[in-house]
């Protein structure tokens, strides 16, 4: 896994405290699901902000229910967030700790000096088109390829379906590195993946299990970003737009 140190962006970054405190908020009110990443210890854990305290200056998250994550978190010297959907809100810790709450255990931060709130166009997301003309996604797992056919692609993930018993791998917070989408008169593009949510699974009408995916990229190189954006344009000019 690669994990990289969050880079603010002036554009979208926020500074005043009470407008932190009130997006810290909502996060609060509807469990958004969140992505935590240690730069320096590897590890990944899909966490929620539990409570936000403005009095004692502290942020207190979920934590992982295996003890060896949370020491390892607390270990690390930098800790990015970010929101799994809607719109993105990411931040970063230079440390977090272990905490009691009336409720359980949890991880603490203190208050973020400062926070991004980004809502752009290209994280829209876009309908592909299905048949012979959909997008795979080769999702290498120990020695086997599993092929998920894109149903919808943003410039921050996209989401797919796959037939058949999967591995306990393809669970929410699952990460996989070495995969590939094929794009028509381009080729492979090689990209990482992570799964940020999991929809029930179905049944096709021949018996076959499918289950949806909806996958966020992770550390998407220029030229991938560069690939999947022309796409997106071309999408656009065959009105397959979805909002």
């Amino acid at each position: 896994m690669t994990h990289t140190e969050t880079k603010e962006n002036p554009e979208f970054a926020i500074h005043n405290h009470k407008e932190i405190a009130a997006i810290l908020g909502e996060l609060v009110k509807s469990r958004t699901a969140i992505n935590l990443d240690t730069h320096d210890e590897g590890v990944s854990l899909v966490t929620s902000v539990l409570k936000v305290s403005k009095e004692s200056n502290y942020v207190y998250l979920d934590i992982s229910p295996d003890n060896r994550i949370n020491d390892r978190i607390i270990q690390s010297n930098l800790v990015n967030f970010s929101t799994q959907t809607g719109i993105k809100v990411r931040w970063h810790s230079t440390h977090l700790h272990r905490v009691v709450l009336p409720d359980g255990a949890a991880l603490s931060m203190t208050f973020p000096a400062v926070i991004e709130r980004i809502q752009r166009r290209e994280f829209f997301r876009l309908n592909t088109p299905q048949g012979r003309d959909a997008l795979i996604c080769k999702i290498p797992v120990d020695e086997t390829i599993i092929e998920a056919i894109l149903f919808d692609m943003s410039a921050g993930g996209i989401g797919v379906s796959i037939k058949g018993a999967l591995p306990d791998d393809f669970s929410q917070g699952g990460q996989f590195t070495g995969c590939s989408i094929e794009f028509p008169e381009i080729g492979n593009v090689p990209v990482s993946v992570r799964i940020c949510r999991v929809w029930e699974t179905s049944k096709t009408k021949s018996g076959e299990q499918m289950t949806r995916f909806g996958m966020e990229f992770v550390n998407l190189s220029r030229g991938a970003e560069n690939v999947i954006q022309r796409h997106m344009n071309k999408l656009q000019a065959e009105n397959l737009v979805t909002f």
